[in-house]
């Protein structure tokens, strides 16, 4: 059996939510869960998923949920069984379901950002090691008889080389393997990664469901719960974060920065800036990352969905989009000024709003 690296902390962690692998509770997306049960009960296993949808409604909790299921129901190397299963959910209490919460599973691989544990941080992006993992991975004997499965998670954090490595995977795939593609973003994806993947796309939780989630995740009090699904956007994530010391009070800030006529003064800029650069709470800046996109991200289904929107106004989201990428991703690989960072960017929102 594989053994789990207990000293290297699990990436994209949050303090009081168990991580996918370890997450047994899971919400909503029947659609999803159908789609694949069907695939799997018809004995044509697509080779290759992508989970697209926003951060944080459970696109990776699928993905181990549907491990667990591959696992447990296919120890007999065919994927049928006389009685048909109506979702992916095993016994929690089950010898598979423990090795996978501890990611100890001889036939599950894991593809993240990898860890620095000279400088204690995860990379910026997976590298193309990470994706070398894979041939040990498949070139060994599967500890049991049973299907594989790669999760790579997510897959929009794959550097050029490393999704060039994948895509030739995913070109001549091993047999009995499935791979469970996470994406935030699926048209940072190489167009020839998406052709041969089939898609699952998640929608955000919505209520009563994600008010349900919010309270058996104790994620927030009884007296927030309503509050906070009207605040994260269907996001748990995003509901856990807000949770933070910080994260309303980023939020509030952040919406004030950007209301019309997107003209935000100085005086709060730099004080917006501070609390994005504190010393010591890293987790503020990416915090601010993901405000980013989801600010972006519903300012482009806005003006998609509204007849008056002009083709300038989608292209300066577009171009913004691109342009604050990678002014967010060179900070954190040449560890630039965060502040300034932060005032650079709402200003680049705030010009592309305008548009």
């Amino acid at each position: 059996m594989a053994q789990p690296d207990l000293e290297t902390p699990i990436f994209d962690a949050l303090d009081g939510l168990a991580p996918p692998h370890q997450q047994q509770l899971f919400f909503s997306h029947q659609e999803q869960e159908k789609a694949l049960l069907n695939a799997w009960q018809s004995g044509k296993m697509h080779h290759a998923w992508i989970l697209t949808g926003p951060k944080g409604i459970g696109k990776a909790t699928f993905a181990y949920r549907a491990a667990r299921f591959i696992f447990d129901s296919g120890a007999t190397g065919d994927g049928f069984a006389l009685i048909q299963p109506a979702d992916l959910a095993i016994n929690p209490e089950s010898h598979t379901a423990r090795q996978v919460a501890n990611r100890a599973h001889p036939n599950l691989l894991s593809i993240e950002r990898p860890y620095d544990p000279k400088g204690k941080k995860f990379r910026t992006e997976i590298t193309v090691d990470e994706v070398r993992k894979t041939v040990r991975f498949f070139g060994s004997t599967a500890g049991e008889d049973t299907w594989r499965v790669c999760i790579v998670d997510p897959a929009d954090d794959l550097n050029s080389n490393a999704a060039n490595a994948l895509l030739k995977i995913l070109e001549e795939p091993p047999v009995k393997t499935v791979f469970f593609l996470i994406s935030h973003a699926p048209g940072r994806l190489l167009p020839t990664i998406r052709s041969r993947c089939r898609r699952l796309h998640f929608a955000p939780l919505e209520n009563p469901t994600l008010s349900k989630a919010l309270t058996d995740l104790e994620i927030v009090s009884a007296d927030n719960v309503e509050q906070m699904s009207q605040i994260c956007e269907g996001s748990l994530r995003k509901a856990a974060e807000l949770q933070s010391e910080d994260g309303m009070i980023m939020v509030h800030a952040f919406e004030r920065l950007l209301t019309p006529p997107f003209k935000p003064d100085y005086e709060s800029l730099h004080h917006f800036g501070d609390l994005v650069a504190q010393r010591g709470k890293d987790q503020n800046f990416a915090h601010f990352s993901d405000l980013v996109f989801r600010y972006l991200t519903r300012q482009l289904h806005e003006k998609r969905s509204s007849e008056a929107a002009s083709s300038k106004s989608l292209m300066a989201l577009a171009d913004a989009w691109e342009r604050v990428g990678e002014t967010l991703r060179e900070t954190q690989i040449f560890n630039l000024d965060k502040k300034q960072t932060a005032i650079n960017v709402v200003r680049m929102l705030a010009e592309a709003s305008r548009a």
